[in-house]
């Protein structure tokens, strides 16, 4: 049996989990949780020391004495600073996140993707295909202008192959405003190369996104591709959202 201190464990990796989503899930629970949580666990492990004889015989050969309550300190909660999109401004929900109302407002400064590249490999094409179809669902609330992409279909998901094809691309092509490439799951190497490539020898905005999160249930794809609308248009220059700073 190993005993690892919480405090000093790091959780280095998840590749083997992400295959098994309850198993993923039950991890982050454990990872995640909220102050209350944190408390009833710190007052839990207290009172089980306090009760364990072994444990009160250890603490006293160590002249130790643990209170039977974690230290109070008086503090203040800031207010919640208030969201302004174009047209509405509004106050998160308790969570703090505000992705429900930026999918469905537009927001502050929209930029129109209309020249753009797509490539992906061929065994991916369905991918493709459900991607192109949620972007033009999901941009119209979202007050963003979506064009029809150059695409390009690559014959297997080798590095040379999005490599040379980019090259291609870009030296073809008159403005590339943006170069979005759908990678399998689990090329590290294959985006890490594109990257390299978008970002020191031929500068330009890309987008890569992993094939497995655009599998599973429309809503959760929908969710998805409303997130990566978000990026592009930050990568375009768009400004999403705001908060008032006085002076």
């Amino acid at each position: 049996l190993v005993m690892l201190v919480p405090e000093l464990s790091f959780l280095t990796g998840l590749s083997d989990l992400r295959k098994n989503s309850r198993m993923l899930k039950e991890v982050m629970c454990e990872m995640i949780q909220s102050p209350q949580q944190h408390y009833h666990r710190l007052t839990s492990l207290l009172r089980r020391i306090r009760n364990s004889p072994d444990a009160s015989r250890e603490l006293q050969r160590w002249g130790l004495c643990l209170d039977s309550d974690i230290f109070r300190t008086q503090a203040r909660i800031l207010p919640v600073e208030r969201v302004n999109l174009r047209h509405r401004s509004f106050l998160p929900a308790e969570d703090l996140g505000w992705h429900r109302e930026v999918a469905k407002e537009a927001p502050i400064a929209v930029i129109p993707l209309n020249s753009w590249l797509l490539m992906y490999p061929k065994r991916l094409q369905h991918l493709a295909k459900d991607l192109l179809a949620a972007m033009r669902s999901s941009c119209g609330a979202m007050g963003m202008q979506v064009g029809q992409p150059t695409v390009q279909e690559l014959r297997d998901d080798r590095i040379e192959s999005y490599v040379r094809s980019i090259q291609g691309s870009l030296g073809s092509l008159d403005k590339v405003q943006l170069l979005m490439c759908i990678i399998p799951s689990g090329r590290d190497d294959v985006y890490g190369a594109i990257k390299k490539l978008c970002c020191v020898q031929s500068p330009v905005p890309s987008q890569v996104i992993n094939a497995q999160t655009l599998t599973g249930h429309p809503g959760k794809i929908r969710s998805v591709v409303q997130k990566i609308l978000l990026q592009i248009n930050c990568k375009l220059g768009g400004q999403l959202w705001g908060v008032d700073i006085p002076l």
